[in-house]
């Protein structure tokens, strides 16, 4: 089922054994439900075996007919990519990095399945509001302060699509042991616009085709601004936080949030996720 730029994508790439939490299935569900026309994938790149009650999860999840859990070995998804001895000679001295093996390595993993499949990667600590069927070549800021990327669609059917992914690809695999850590997935899709969109003639063809990359400011995807998390946090507030997140695309959960989910404090996510992802919601409504 993977039809090129029409999937949604979720990475799991911790190396424990695999564990999926009611968020993360909620954040699955939720892509579900609002893009019934597209599939979604779930890419665990863990060994061993599920708990038990994340397999339940996965028998809920998998009652969608266009969800897909799969299980990723590195070591053979790098093959014939652009980043195959870039992987082999470097992983060693760059896993040394916890941190960046962590987040930004991550982030690398997600740019490799869009330049295998095209599609939109998405993060587990989301809840999925509407539907992404129109998104094409895309990048979602977090903040408009650092203008940190964190979730990104690449759309190869297009022309300028495939040239950006390839692009993005020789970015990573040009850096080395003495730069990777400043390389996060920010400076790689800039970097790889600059080489494509602003090195041209301003009247050439691709500058024409680069109108199509789009920057979603972080209302899109993050509307967590310092009164959004305010308004998150106060149950007497929840109507205004809907209306504050309605233009929203998806919602995403800081950590603060999720360490006193637990509380009747968190009345608009509860309210969210009771909406949009109801199964995992009735499941696990006391976990949440």
């Amino acid at each position: 089922m993977l039809i090129p730029s029409r999937c949604l994508f979720f990475h799991e790439t911790t190396c424990s054994p695999p564990n999926l939490t009611p968020r993360q299935a909620c954040a699955v569900e939720s892509a579900a439900r609002n893009n019934r026309n597209l599939n979604v994938f779930l890419l665990f790149f863990a060994t061993g075996q599920f708990s038990k009650k994340s397999k339940k999860f996965v028998e809920i999840l998998e009652t969608y007919d266009n969800v897909y859990i799969r299980r990723v070995r590195l070591s053979t998804y790098i093959i014939d990519t652009p980043i195959e001895d870039w992987f082999s000679a470097n992983i060693r001295e760059f896993s040394k990095n916890h941190d960046w093996l962590y987040k930004d390595f991550h982030d690398y993993l997600r740019m490799l399945t869009l330049w295998k499949f095209g599609g939109v990667a998405l993060n587990l600590d989301s809840v999925i509001l509407a539907s992404l069927d129109e998104l094409t070549t895309f990048a979602g800021v977090q903040d408009d302060r650092d203008m940190g990327i964190g979730v990104f669609g690449v759309d190869t059917s297009t022309n300028f699509g495939r040239m950006f992914v390839d692009a993005c690809m020789e970015v990573i695999r040009s850096i080395d042991t003495s730069s990777y850590s400043r390389y996060n997935i920010t400076r790689i899709v800039t970097k790889a616009v600059q080489e494509l969109c602003y090195q041209r003639n301003i009247l050439s063809r691709q500058d024409k085709e680069c109108r199509q990359f789009m920057i979603y400011p972080p209302e899109k995807f993050y509307p967590a601004s310092s009164d959004f998390h305010n308004i998150f946090l106060n149950a007497t507030r929840t109507e205004e936080m809907m209306k504050t997140g309605k233009n929203a695309m998806a919602i995403h959960l800081w950590k603060d949030y999720n360490q006193d989910a637990k509380t009747d404090n968190i009345a608009a996510y509860k309210l969210v996720a009771r909406q949009h992802c109801p199964k995992i919601y009735e499941f696990a409504r006391n976990n949440f």
